[in-house]
């Protein structure tokens, strides 16, 4: 397939300091709304416990909330930042929720409460993991709903404009939830011609999810005997989304972050479906699993994840398109004086 990308982005287009700083201000925001306001929405009733559905009463309830609180949280980082950069405001969602995992404990609790026969087994909560992490997936997408609608409520669409400032237009062009086959054109109005083939985004997905398995896997190794930390489990799935992406891209270019990110549960489906189905390992201390994808919270895998793909997207997109001229804005050449 072709490592061209299909559009490029003009020269010179670059973040500025303030944009850079208004970026970040969005982001410490959607930190701050989970951190706060949705510690209390999601904090465990064990004052010990992990951030899970598993350890709250009303899953559906806490899956609501934290819904609630992702919209807040990407409605703000669109407004004062999707001007500049596409998906802003799920990148601020997806950190929030990051962040407020670090706040309670890791896996392990619920590792030593199944141990102990007060909770699940360790092929039962790898099952229970599975389902959960679809439930904080849809948490994410509607952060990517809330932030393409804001933009386009907030910036209109800059295709229209001719003389559209260049970031602005191609934050515009790589929406996530514009890209999504079908709800893209219903939605948001968006030209199939705009967006990727979904053969192609498909194809994304796959490779995206396929070496972030065996990247997280590699990045795994020799830590069964050691404890469950939240850095090194973060850093692990960070780390394996990344470069996932960053090489699916460089197969199978796409217009927005979208694939790569639709990948993000299939790691974390097959990380707990293959904890559920490998056999536990005798001798290992309650609070270790026998699979090391059961050291990762589903909210883990799906937070850091999303921040993973949407920074790879970012930086491969800016390698890509950072020496070439978009052929809708390329000046027209100067008459000639005469004479």
């Amino acid at each position: 397939m072709s490592l061209t990308p299909s559009y490029a982005m003009p020269q010179g287009a670059q973040l500025s300091l303030l944009d850079k700083t208004v970026t970040v201000a969005s982001w410490l925001l959607g930190c701050g709304v989970f951190l706060t306001v949705g510690w209390m929405a999601l904090r465990p009733d064990d004052p010990q416990g992990a951030v899970s559905v598993l350890t709250r009463g009303g899953p559906l309830k806490t899956l609501l909330q934290a819904a609630a609180l992702s919209s807040v949280a990407a409605a703000v980082g669109t407004v004062l930042a999707g001007r500049r950069l596409s998906d802003a405001g799920t990148f601020a969602a997806a950190v929030g929720l990051a962040a407020v995992s670090l706040r309670g404990g890791t896996v392990a609790t619920l590792l030593v409460s199944g141990a102990e026969g007060s909770g699940y087994g360790e092929h039962g909560l790898a099952i229970r993991f599975a389902a959960e992490s679809l439930g904080w997936f849809g948490v994410v997408v509607m952060a990517l709903l809330v932030s393409a609608l804001a933009a386009r409520w907030c910036f209109g669409d800059s295709e229209a404009s001719p003389a559209a400032d260049p970031l602005r237009l191609l934050a515009s062009r790589r929406l996530a939830a514009c890209d999504a086959p079908r709800l893209g054109p219903a939605l948001f109005g968006v030209s199939p011609a705009r967006q990727t083939a979904p053969r192609d985004g498909l194809v994304h997905t796959l490779i995206t999810a396929g070496v972030g398995v065996m990247a997280l896997g590699l990045l795994s190794k020799g830590l069964g005997t050691r404890s469950i930390q939240h850095g090194q489990v973060c850093f692990g799935v960070f780390v394996g989304v990344a470069v996932a992406a960053t090489m699916a891209y460089r197969f199978v270019p796409v217009r927005s972050p979208l694939w790569s990110i639709l990948a993000v549960p299939l790691i974390a489906l097959t990380g707990y479906l293959w904890a559920a189905l490998r056999p536990a390992e005798p001798g290992l201390p309650p609070n270790m699993p026998s699979s090391h994808f059961l050291r990762v919270l589903p909210i883990q895998y799906v937070g850091v994840g999303t921040v993973a793909a949407l920074t790879a997207f970012w930086y491969v997109a800016k390698e890509a398109y950072g020496g070439a001229v978009d052929p809708a804005h390329k000046k027209r050449p100067a008459p000639k004086r005469a004479g």
